[in-house]
């Protein structure tokens, strides 16, 4: 077991002690050990260990590893990573020690190696290619839990201890939109995985959206509509309902178009350098429920309530998470959905309550009817809920 648990305070001024103020040092230094899980027993084989983003590996004759210049950060925490061969990846939080050596034991379980697989990558800044340190690379296989590490200084990671197959790859990092990937990995005992690298996009990164803006129902261009698009200058659609915006940061930004004669659509897009052309369905106004052809319909029934009506129905995207139409339900609880083909989910909001289900609308001029859903809601009387009744009549 760990023995090495001595280190000195840094004392600043000349004098040595108390000479000067104690100054905080901005780095750590950690000795980290690898046992057999639930066990004290020492692991056979050299394990390699990442702390916020400095890497080692145990020396075997004294089965610790001790991991200098360390970050230190607000919190004094930093991740930790284990990855040894035929054993599954382990990630924890180090509580780090700014005035002394922080002792760590890391307990790892075994893995099959004719079942699951190692793999290593390189997770990199996508505008300039250097690596990213501390990024959290997590493998989701198909069948069997999901096993995650972090990547060193220089963008590299190794996780073992994934069941072999089909896997998806997400990669988290401050500052960078997620990344995603997807693989197939080979068991340990096959062979050798090639490496899964990861670019990432940086958070303050800008580009250039175009789109259209549509009539919902028969799909024509809605020219002189104005696009507002994270808050910058609204800019106006041409005659066949294009536009363009410059400088719009990526991630998910507030979209709002208007048109005279139209409703409002306010929606959240996710703002990618590799994406398509936003499209934006403006549905016509009307005093009433839309006519024929709408392509989604039902009926809310609110439970608790006199009548049906004020319940709000709206369709996500569920390709796109983009928010496609929209619906207040009237007394007798019908709504009434413009929406193109695609998988939606439908949700029905009033107050506090909601409830949502899935549905797919085909082409081919096809329509869903009786999309129907029942919400339980708290019955009021002359504005008073019914706990706030019970109050009344018992004074």
């Amino acid at each position: 077991m760990l023995l090495l648990v001595v280190a000195g305070a840094g004392v600043a001024g000349c004098g040595g002690i108390g000479s000067g103020d104690v100054q905080t040092p901005n780095t750590a230094t950690v000795v980290v050990e690898t046992v057999e899980q639930g066990t004290t027993t020492l692991l056979p084989v050299a394990a390699n260990i990442v702390v916020g983003g400095i890497r080692g590996t145990v020396d075997m004759t004294q089965h610790w590893v001790i991991l200098s210049g360390i970050p230190l950060d607000s919190d004094n925490q930093q991740p930790l990573t284990a990855t040894a061969p035929g054993y599954v990846t382990v990630t924890q939080t180090v509580q780090l020690s700014p005035f002394s050596y922080t002792t760590v034991t890391v307990e790892m379980a075994r893995a099959d190696i004719n079942q699951t697989a190692t793999v290593q990558g390189r997770v990199t800044n996508g505008d300039s290619g250097a690596g990213v340190a501390n990024a959290l690379v997590t493998f989701i296989p198909s069948v069997g839990s999901p096993v995650s590490g972090y990547t060193d200084s220089t963008g590299l990671y190794v996780i073992g201890g994934i069941v072999a197959g089909p896997a998806e790859v997400t990669v988290k990092a401050m500052g960078y939109l997620e990344g995603t990937a997807t693989t197939a990995l080979m068991d340990d005992a096959s062979g050798t995985n090639d490496p899964v690298n990861i670019a990432l996009v940086s958070g303050s990164t800008k580009v250039t959206v175009t789109g259209r803006v549509l009539r919902m129902g028969p799909e024509t261009p809605v020219g002189g509509a104005e696009v507002t698009l994270a808050q910058l200058n609204p800019v106006t659609t041409d005659a066949q309902g294009n536009f363009t915006v410059t400088e719009v940061p990526v991630g998910q930004q507030t979209v709002v178009a208007t048109a005279p004669g139209y409703d409002t659509r306010t929606l959240t897009a996710e703002i990618t350098p590799t994406m398509g052309p936003l499209i934006i369905y403006l549905p016509p106004t009307s005093p009433g429920p839309p006519p024929a052809p709408y392509t989604i319909s039902g009926v809310v029934t609110l439970m608790g309530k006199s009548d049906n009506s004020g319940a709000t129905v709206t369709a996500t995207d569920q390709a796109t998470g983009q928010m496609a139409g929209s619906s207040t339900t009237d007394a007798a609880g019908n709504y009434y959905l413009f929406v193109p083909p695609g998988t939606y989910r439908l949700t029905v909001s009033y107050g506090t309550h909601s409830v949502s289900q899935s549905v797919t609308l085909l082409g081919g001029g096809r329509t869903l009817t009786g999309v129907n859903f029942t919400l339980a809601v708290t019955p009021t009387v002359s504005g008073l809920s019914v706990s706030q009744r019970i109050r009344v009549v018992g004074k």
